[in-house]
């Protein structure tokens, strides 16, 4: 990759740079596309010749290793201090000192009150209301079962023998049919069905509609930003891509899929390791790709009837990225009996 025609600044110019473009992007100075394209003219060359980029998102430092974008820290760099925190003024205290007497007023009227009830009173109230949490505590732990809740979380639904509540931060979501689930971020944005797919025609790397030739009902796709997940090839957004087709099961094998159509990153990414994917009810394989600032991992896994297949891409750039990508892994689910 040719970067001769970057502009080149310091490390320290290009931190203070990139946080005025970002203020800028923030409050509607500048629009995304006018974000990015001054953001590449921030890119700086260390003393041995390597190229750095600040992260779309992030603005953390990316280093070019010949073939893709790394995460990384430059030679003898100092991140930007943060600003000090502000003391906050005195009058916001106010509040405070009027809840601390509020609170003062209201403790010596219980002791008050203690003191002219009668002890019988005291201990009635004490009892009643001993009696009132515990029922308040029945009735917590048997209502979801009298809603049937409680049985279908043990028993699972129609997909297997699986939680039907979520994960804490997680959604459930599912395609138009019902036929594919999968526990997502509960903050991203979903796609389903159709809405998922760009249709055939449009290229076979654009959707597995399109590879295979006919529409792909069972089809996932979701994101904290859907916009950049389509249209940003880089750096990578965080997102999930998943179908499930009974067609490509049988003309494809796993080897083939993990690489092919959608899952083929091959023009702006360096492919990495490829694996055989463990999970016992869904084998498969997995296969990783280096690009700018992230990292991407298709899948292709089926039943060991092979009645029909589940595809997936992932794009992971933090850390919480890829615990997420773990627990998309972990929680997919089909019904291939029902799958086109």
């Amino acid at each position: 990759m040719d970067f001769s025609e970057q502009q080149a600044t310091t490390f320290e110019e290009a931190d203070r740079r990139y946080a005025e473009l970002k203020r800028q992007l923030d409050s509607g100075v500048i629009s995304a596309e006018e974000f990015d394209a001054q953001r590449r003219q921030l890119m700086v060359q260390d003393d041995e010749g390597k190229w750095w980029a600040k992260s779309r998102k992030t603005g953390e430092w990316n280093y070019h290793d010949g073939s893709g974008w790394v995460p990384g820290s430059p030679p003898g760099y100092q991140p930007p201090r943060a600003s000090p925190i502000k003391s906050t003024p005195a009058r916001q205290s106010q509040p405070r000192h009027y809840e601390q007497a509020l609170s003062s007023q209201t403790a010596h009227f219980r002791r008050k009150w203690r003191r002219e009830l009668p002890r019988w009173v005291i201990i009635a109230v004490g009892v009643a209301g001993t009696a009132l949490v515990i029922v308040g505590i029945i009735a917590w732990v048997l209502v979801p079962y009298l809603r049937g809740e409680a049985a279908l979380s043990e028993q699972g639904g129609a997909m297997g023998n699986k939680q039907s509540v979520p994960a804490p931060g997680y959604q459930l979501v599912k395609d138009d049919s019902g036929n594919l689930r999968v526990e997502i971020p509960s903050d991203w944005k979903v796609l389903a069905g159709q809405d998922s797919e760009n249709g055939p025609g449009s290229g076979p790397e654009s959707s597995w509609s399109a590879f295979e030739g006919k529409n792909v009902d069972s089809s996932i796709t979701a994101s904290a930003d859907l916009y950049a997940w389509h249209n940003t090839p880089s750096p990578v957004t965080p997102g999930i891509y998943i179908t499930a087709s009974r067609g490509l099961a049988q003309g494809y094998s796993d080897d083939e899929l993990v690489v092919s159509g959608p899952n083929n990153l091959s023009k702006g990414c360096q492919a990495g390791s490829r694996q055989d994917f463990d999970r016992s009810s869904y084998p498969g394989k997995t296969q990783t790709w280096s690009c700018e600032g992230g990292t991407y991992l298709t899948l292709a896994a089926a039943p060991e009837s092979r009645e029909c297949v589940v595809l997936a891409q992932i794009g992971m750039y933090s850390e919480a990225d890829r615990k997420s990508a773990e627990h998309m892994l972990n929680t997919f689910e089909v019904d291939c009996s029902k799958i086109n």
